[in-house]
């Protein structure tokens, strides 16, 4: 029997049957992926908060604080001040001159004692400049050291022939005191209390006064964080800001997205079927954990995450849920992540796209409550903080916020 040898064609058209064609799930050959969606972008350092090595707290006592330091009377201020000082195992708390230095070091038990009594009641005025040098001298704040100082920092050099010029002088030297310390950072908190006559009758309900903490950037925001929940469990937590911080990249995962499968754990999505729907979601989970409180704010965190296509889809940012638990695990921290829906649609021209997405910080941002609260025009303004505006400013032009704004890349693929 003769053998008849098949053409050619029919081979390829078998193979063809047999053997299904095989697309890439990079078909627009974006350099941060391979040909299977495999992500080739080198790992971001993110930004994690730290325990410091250790702390002070630096109490200042002046005639503008005496409100909240009166004699056997009740404040939030000495309600607050006792549950942080007393939190972290500290044995001592300083206390601040009046010429700013170090007056005196008391034992924990002798500051609540003098703290209640009113020991603390003053006449003298406030140098903050010269409180930030005496901290800043004596933490060693490139081995992990924090230092905090709590104060209503009004400036008040009133004693002082020249204080006219010393206030027009105000901003430059912070400036220079902090400028002194390379890579420091510098975290602001705003809290409220009652303010306190000398009668004990109450002429201010919600009167600021501030922690004001000095340190390595990471070191800083564990401490922000824990003062702030304290703060925010007592109900007395008002407003943040902070300056000399790198940011770095923030921590990210994805949640389950709509029509379309996750590549393992890439930030890859395949199988982005336009038939069934027009739009594939990718839920974003960004890690706001040690970040300015702020930024948990849904209305910045939209306006500070840019996202778009690299190769002619459309994308719009979805619904946003933001989770904080200041408890997380009944643990004393904060976890705060935010899901962002990125809705990916019109993707005609090409088998599959890129999402490129920025995360920037809400350095400058600040409430209009704190930025009234800061700009008050006289010190006895007690609804106020007279010269904060110049404090904050002089740090900020003494040391700067700095981030990773590279893009972060996602790829939508319709192949698999």
């Amino acid at each position: 029997m003769t053998r008849c040898a098949l053409p050619i064609s029919a081979f390829a058209l078998i193979f063809m049957l047999v053997v299904p064609s095989c697309k890439s799930v990079n078909s627009v050959n974006d350099s941060s992926f391979d040909k299977n969606g495999f992500c080739l972008d080198s790992l971001k350092t993110p930004f994690e908060a730290k325990l410091p090595t250790a702390l002070g707290f630096y109490v200042e006592v002046s005639g503008s604080m005496n409100g909240f330091f009166r004699a056997n009377q009740a404040t939030r201020f000495k309600k607050d001040v006792w549950a942080i000082v007393s939190n972290f195992g500290n044995k001592n708390v300083f206390i601040l001159s009046n010429t700013g230095n170090i007056a005196s070091s008391s034992s924990i038990a002798d500051f609540r004692s003098k703290m209640n009594k009113g020991a603390y009641v003053s006449n003298e005025e406030t140098l903050v400049p010269r409180m930030v040098h005496s901290i800043l001298e004596s933490i060693d704040y490139n081995s992990g050291q924090v230092g905090i100082l709590i104060s209503d920092m009004k400036y008040s050099p009133e004693k002082q022939s020249d204080i006219k010029v010393l206030l027009s002088h105000y901003q430059t030297d912070i400036r220079n005191e902090v400028a002194k310390y390379p890579g420091i950072a510098v975290s602001i908190i705003c809290a409220a209390s009652e303010y306190l006559s000398k009668t004990g009758n109450v002429i201010s309900e919600e009167s600021p006064y501030y922690y004001v903490i000095f340190g390595k950037d990471e070191y800083v925001a564990y401490m922000r964080n824990c003062i702030s929940i304290i703060l925010e469990d007592n109900g007395n937590y008002k407003a943040s800001i902070e300056t000399g911080f790198d940011y770095k990249a923030p921590k990210y995962s994805f949640g389950i997205p709509k029509n379309a499968l996750q590549l393992g754990t890439e930030p890859t999505f395949t199988g982005y079927d336009v038939n069934y729907s027009d739009t594939c979601t990718v839920n974003l989970k960004l890690d706001l954990s040690d970040f300015r409180w702020l930024i948990t704010d849904e209305d910045v965190l939209r306006e500070l995450l840019s996202v778009q296509m690299k190769y002619g889809s459309k994308i719009s940012v979805g619904e946003v849920k933001i989770e904080i638990d200041n408890h997380y695990k009944k643990e004393f921290e904060r976890k705060a992540t935010a899901t962002v829906e990125l809705k990916v649609y019109d993707m005609f021209a090409t088998e599959s796209d890129v999402i490129e997405w920025t995360l920037n910080h809400p350095e400058y941002m600040a409430t209009q409550w704190f930025t009234d609260v800061i700009s008050a025009a006289a010190e006895s303004d007690l609804s106020g903080s007279f010269s904060m505006d110049k404090f904050i400013g002089g740090c900020f032009n003494a040391v700067q916020n700095h981030w990773d704004s590279t893009p972060n890349n996602i790829l939508i693929s319709k192949n698999n």
